[in-house]
């Protein structure tokens, strides 16, 4: 199937830039079986899920995604990489998507509309499902996180580093509270990122891009850290429609998962509330980011035949 790539440019909702997104979907509309609408995750960029939305596109998928404000070429100098604005810069982040997602459906009117999230990303998403999730077809978590009882400390203490510092100050202090022990379950470490993936060339391609892996500033970090508050408590899983199906994916050796039991907490708080559709995959001996995973084709597919699956009833 030919597919094509276009290109949009829209003002974000957190004030700060214009963002910079693309759309991979069949050339031909009329084979246009639904949108999947991409979040990334933290410290990375759009352009890292080419694989993904390629395989998609072929599939029969209009694969929309942003790079978020604070990442890739929706930022307009290297001081603002991580940063939101100085408050609530995560509500804007939230309808940063919600505007992409009008627009693919104003190209591709009355098809389904999937939203998959991933890391940093899965708490947009989650918070995107809350307030918008009636909009939605199926929602993918991916790489997702379970409740974290430190999230509030990091709240408090990226203000306090934000207060003294600057919105703009970038405290490697904070990143080794948030990222300190993510290694500390593999063998022989070769690099700080070892736990993104199993690949070794996926992890030195991250390692090599200077759109990824920066650190955050202090207020990026502390609207990252209210985000997964926002989507901890208990509100949250009321807030999500029931009916809404969802598909939480994730790796048994992911530390953002709680190496497979942040994200069965999900699912099981999830179902607790009456959310009658809710299907969970964790890949065994998988790291963080299940599309640069050795296993990827495995991940790929499956998420395809749920996407069909879905899109059929």
């Amino acid at each position: 199937m030919d597919v094509i790539r276009e290109e949009y440019r829209y003002d974000s909702a957190t004030g700060v830039c214009r963002i910079f997104a693309r759309s991979i979907a069949p050339a031909d509309r009329t084979k246009v079986k639904g949108v999947l609408q991409v979040v990334h995750g933290m410290a990375e960029h759009g352009e890292r899920y080419q694989a993904m939305a390629y395989y998609m596109a072929y599939h029969g998928y209009a694969v929309f995604i942003h790079d978020q404000a604070g990442h890739g070429r929706s930022v307009e100098s290297d001081e603002l990489l991580g940063y939101f604005g100085d408050k609530n810069g995560w509500r804007g982040l939230i309808q940063d998507v919600h505007t992409l997602m009008e627009k693919a459906k104003e190209k591709y009117p009355g098809r389904p509309v999937f939203l998959l999230g991933h890391s940093m990303g899965s708490f947009v998403a989650r918070a995107f499902a809350a307030q918008y999730g009636d909009e939605l077809t199926g929602a993918v978590f991916c790489g997702t996180s379970g409740e974290n009882p430190g999230a509030a400390a990091g709240v408090a203490v990226a203000g306090i580093v934000e207060k003294f510092r600057g919105t703009l100050f970038r405290s490697a202090f904070i990143d080794h509270i948030a990222f300190g022990s993510y290694n500390k379950r593999y063998e022989n470490p070769r690099t700080p990122f070892d736990w993104l993936s199993r690949d070794e060339s996926e992890v030195d391609a991250y390692i090599a891009d200077p759109l990824c892996g920066y650190l955050f500033t202090a207020a990026g970090y502390r609207d990252m850290f209210t985000l997964l508050q926002n989507v901890s408590g208990k509100a949250w899983y009321r807030s999500v429609p029931n009916a809404l199906p969802i598909l939480l994916i994730s790796g048994s050796m992911d530390p953002v998962g709680g190496y497979g039991k942040g994200v069965r907490q999900v699912c099981r708080d999830l179902r607790k509330t009456g959310h009658e559709d809710v299907t969970i995959r964790v890949y065994d001996g998988a790291r963080h980011e299940l599309f640069n995973e050795t296993n990827a084709k495995d991940v790929l597919r499956e998420l395809l035949d749920w996407l069909d699956s879905v899109r059929r009833r």
